[in-house]
């Protein structure tokens, strides 16, 4: 990885960094060697936390758990996030409309009040996504009437009966993913809830939550055909009528996976003459090739989350509307569930070099998901490895909340470092501390990073944060316990224990005047802090 080289580390760093691992060191002089120049000497260039403004959920009725807001507080803490979405704010479990017997529609936010009243008691903003379909309205006739198909005789001497087949759903709660069946349904349904939530929570308080029109609408949460035609008409009605509410208040989408649609969107809205205040797409690392389509491009760097992101900009940009922010409003290192990567050592460096590469592409990346209160697949079977949340259900770190942890702690000016900064972020932060993330994704050697502060008179009393595979992770003491499904709260309490983020360490190695070596294990994260420098 460029910018690194081996060079000579005693061996306090190599047991401080690497849990009592010991590698070999190669004898090589430090002059012989070329070290990160980290220049402190200017203010640097705006470094926003994009990749913390937002995280992703389930659906709403998991707002209403009690560990949902736990994990939901925690992460909050940790990072300063700002916006929670999820899916489902319209689903028939939230109960929010109904005909009466005259086949008129009543409407009944009182969920979506519970829902909304405790994520602001919590400091935290909806990024409202606007799915999925109530029964009620949609164009699948079976669910619109509740479910009851005409009355089937069983056998041939029994009374008649009425079945319930809720098929037309999809995910594990059988969402609706149809188009209404009436358009002026659906609006009279965002205008109301629309207007509500000004009523309730008062205009500059909604004016910030940003409305996103439904949750990938090219894949299977949506069934009407043609998709992109349909979604369009669906996307244009639903902005229209929230402007028509509130002028003020900010609607965009698509809300694809894998950036689908995104000029095509934007096309579409700017030729139609259709509201826009962001466009909104979706990116997995391991999103397959054939899906993705990524173009050729000497700006590509082989981070695929962050190659998409720079082409969906890029597609924005050639629509003559480059004002338009972007939000990936779901992205993460893996889609599939199953693979536990949120557990696992390596997705500590992969969160870093996701960040130091995405750096100035989108104002908002929401990473799926904070917690693992996640049913699109059924109720998770087991604490660990869960499903992709940063916290298991009894609030268990995994690295990936650590390493989120730990990158928040980066400042708001970065710094140049080196000609080939691949695997190092430098910044300022406001108390006038120097923060560097330093990574190693390599799941075989260790690396040196051999660092030179250009700019600063010492780097005395510098310390160091680590996560590794032996740092910051409850792995060991879970395999102790012989991996229990569901721990108890004794068992639960400890591991969150022994998953906390280690507290900072002496950089023993940083007692010269200007330079600090820095040992990094295999599949490792580390923030060094030096302080800030008297005046």
């Amino acid at each position: 990885m460029a910018g690194f080289r081996i060079v000579r580390a005693c061996s306090a760093v190599i047991a401080l960094l690497a849990g009592g691992a010991s590698w070999p060191v190669p004898a090589w002089s430090d002059e012989a060697v070329p070290a990160i120049e980290i220049d402190a000497t200017g203010s640097g260039t705006p470094f926003r936390h994009s990749w913390e403004q937002a995280f992703g959920s389930d659906r709403a009725d998991m707002a209403l758990t009690e560990s949902y807001l736990r994990n939901a507080d925690r992460t909050r803490e940790a990072t300063g996030f700002r916006y929670v979405r999820f899916h489902g704010i319209f689903d028939d479990t939230m109960g929010i409309m109904a005909p009466d017997a005259d086949g008129h529609m009543h409407y009944n936010f009182r969920k979506v009040d519970a829902v909304y009243d405790g994520l602001l008691a919590h400091h935290i903003r909806p990024l409202v996504e606007l799915s999925f379909m109530p029964s009620a309205i949609g164009s699948d006739v079976l669910r619109r009437d509740g479910g009851l198909e005409p009355l089937v005789h069983w056998k041939a001497d029994e009374q008649a009966k009425p079945i319930t087949d809720y098929s037309g759903g999809t995910l594990w709660y059988r969402a609706n993913v149809t188009f209404p069946a009436h358009m002026a349904d659906w609006n009279a349904l965002i205008r109301a809830f629309v207007a509500h939530l000004e009523q309730r929570y008062g205009a500059e308080e909604v004016r910030q939550w940003p409305f996103e029109v439904w949750n990938e609408p090219d894949q299977a949460t949506w069934v009407a055909q043609p998709k992109m035609a349909t979604y369009f008409a669906l996307y244009d009605n639903t902005a229209r009528t929230i402007k028509a509410v509130d002028p003020a208040l900010r609607v965009g989408g698509p809300a694809t996976g894998a950036i689908h649609w995104v000029g095509d969107f934007v096309d579409h809205v700017m030729r139609e003459h259709v509201p826009v205040d962001f466009v909104s797409t979706h990116i997995y690392a391991n999103d397959p090739p054939d899906l993705l389509r990524l173009p050729k491009s000497p700006a590509n760097t082989g981070n695929t989350v962050c190659d998409a992101t720079r082409t969906a900009r890029r597609a924005i940009d050639r629509s003559g509307h480059p004002d338009l922010p972007l939000y990936i409003t779901e992205f993460g290192a893996d889609w599939d569930i199953h693979n536990g990567s949120a557990d696992r050592p390596w997705i500590a460096p992969w969160i870093a070099q996701t960040v130091h590469d995405c750096d100035g592409l989108a104002p908002i990346m929401s990473y799926w998901t904070f917690s693992d209160d996640f049913e699109e697949q059924g109720v998770v079977a087991n604490e660990l490895p869960g499903a992709y949340g940063l916290l298991t259900t009894h609030g268990i770190p995994k690295p990936a909340f650590n390493a989120f942890a730990l990158l928040h702690r980066l400042g708001n000016r970065r710094l140049p470092a080196g000609s080939g900064d691949g695997d190092v972020l430098a910044t300022r932060r406001e108390d006038g501390v120097i923060a560097v993330a330093l990574w190693n994704r390599d799941a075989d050697r260790a690396r040196d990073a051999h660092l030179a502060f250009r700019g600063l008179a010492s780097v005395e009393g510098a310390t160091v944060i680590v996560i590794d595979r032996n740092h910051g992770t409850p792995a060991a003491l879970f395999e102790a316990m012989g991996r229990p499904v569901s721990p108890t709260r004794q068992q639960a309490d400890a591991l969150i224990a022994a998953a906390r983020l280690p507290a900072p360490s002496p950089a023993v190695d940083c007692r010269r005047a200007r330079q600090c070596d820095v040992r990094l294990a295999p599949e490792s994260l580390a923030l060094l802090l030096v302080p800030a420098q008297p005046k």
